[in-house]
């Protein structure tokens, strides 16, 4: 349901663009690969790697609980691991209160908005008013087709690249498994040569310039919340 490898390393290169320090390959690297980190966990685990909220369990999605993360990991945020990590989440937070609610609305057979999974009939798309059958709408056909078919034109114009592994040493989170970094590189590699010019002209869901210009603000407002905590290279 969250942004998919490809989105989040956009918002990692805005970032790293929008910093005030240009940053070293060594901390680029960390900082990508941190910023990979919670999708080392899958299935039901996401809820601990995402630290997602405990309430609203039975929704269709649930943003992480920022609070959380900063609470146990704030005083950390000058590691670019740790930084990549909560970049990450901050992604997902905006992607699942904001950005969600601006293209689409989750409806029952009454066409009332409803967010409980097991309630859900229907997917309304904002921007053409069309209805997509709930069991239809997380495919190939739809929403995670549209992933793959914006996935070449963010790789070409941000030039994306799956980071290399490497060992992180320290990581020190309860949470992940750093060593299982190694299966995420490989599949994203795997991403990042998929797809071929004009597959973007083919989304169903999203609309590129739309998503672009979230992914873009929500990188500047990440960097402005870091320059108010004063993490050092935003300053």
């Amino acid at each position: 349901r969250m942004p998919g490898f490809i989105i989040h390393l956009t918002e990692a290169a805005m970032i790293m663009d929008y910093m005030k320090m240009k940053p070293d390959s060594d901390w680029k690297q960390e900082f990508l690969l941190g910023n990979l980190l919670p999708d080392t966990r899958l299935g039901a685990e996401k809820a601990i790697s995402h630290f997602w909220s405990p309430e609203g369990g039975e929704n269709i999605a649930r943003a992480p609980k920022l609070s959380c993360f900063l609470e146990k990991y704030g005083h950390r945020l000058d590691e670019p691991v740790i930084l990549g990590y909560y970049a990450h989440l901050y992604l997902d937070e905006r992607y699942v209160d904001g950005y969600w609610p601006k293209i689409l609305v989750f409806e029952d057979e009454k066409g009332r908005p409803e967010p409980r999974r097991e309630f859900i009939h229907q997917v309304r798309l904002k921007q053409n008013g069309r209805l997509i059958p709930f069991q239809e709408f997380f495919s190939s056909e739809y929403y995670y087709g549209d992933y793959t078919r914006s996935n070449h034109w963010l790789v070409e114009r941000y030039h994306i690249r799956a980071p290399k592994y490497r060992h992180l040493e320290n990581v020190n989170m309860d949470e992940v498994d750093a060593s299982k970094l190694y299966e995420v590189l490989e599949e994203l590699q795997c991403i990042c040569h998929k797809g071929r010019a004009g597959d973007e002209k083919k989304l169903k869901v999203f609309d590129l310039t739309e998503l672009e210009a979230f992914v873009q603000g929500t990188a500047s407002a990440f960097c402005q919340h870091m320059r108010n905590r004063g993490i050092y290279g935003f300053i």
